[in-house]
């Protein structure tokens, strides 16, 4: 029983410790994401390419891209047009995505990994493998959200005994919480009645 109670305060303290920030709340939307995705419109590729003693150039185009915020795994989805030589074919390209908070550089990020799709062309009735492309190389800057450091803050408040207080606020600590088409930040505010050190340039 004594065993059983120091065990039982143990997960009650490690709980406490893990309390999720809930100041405030940062939410970006799956639809806010496609939005900025749809102003993209496309992207190209052109190169040459051998295969088997077979010289040529290919050229894909990529469009429709959009991505789907999931608590698991979240994807990125777009549709691609290859022409290889007089070749041509259309497929789907699946994605990965990760999403982050930089605390660094206070921004939430929304970064495409990777989102391969196979090039080949058809020789006599026979698919000829040429090479994977993936489209994440068209993505290397993640898609970024400003955080919540820019709500830095301080404010004068008035004691009952008419003397004025300036009260500072800022961010401290971020959890990120992935839910069903949405990014949720939440963020813990500190409050002090000096200058933060990090305030200081």
């Amino acid at each position: 029983m004594k065993y059983l109670l120091i065990s039982f305060f143990i997960s009650v303290k490690l709980l406490a410790q893990q309390k999720t920030p809930n100041d405030f709340t940062v939410i970006i939307h799956e639809e806010t994401i496609n939005k900025i995705l749809k102003t993209i419109d496309s992207i190209n590729g052109t190169k040459d390419y051998e295969v088997m003693f077979i010289k040529g150039k290919y050229h894909y185009t990529a469009k429709n891209f959009k991505m789907k915020i999931r608590p698991d795994s979240s994807q990125f989805t777009c549709d691609v047009k290859v022409d290889v030589g007089p070749f041509t074919y259309r497929t789907s390209v699946p994605g990965h995505v990760k999403i982050s908070y930089d605390k660094i550089t206070n921004q939430i990020q929304i970064k495409v990994v990777r989102a391969t799709f196979e090039l080949y062309t058809n020789v006599l009735g026979k698919k000829i493998h040429i090479k994977d492309i993936d489209l994440a190389d068209n993505f290397k800057e993640p898609f970024s959200f400003e955080g919540p450091k820019s709500m830095t803050t301080d404010f004068d408040y008035t004691m009952p005994d008419g003397k004025i207080k300036k009260i500072y606020m800022q961010p401290t600590e971020c959890e990120l919480n992935i839910r069903w088409q949405e990014i949720i930040a939440n963020f813990e505010l500190e409050a002090c009645d000096v200058p933060f050190i990090t305030l200081k340039k």
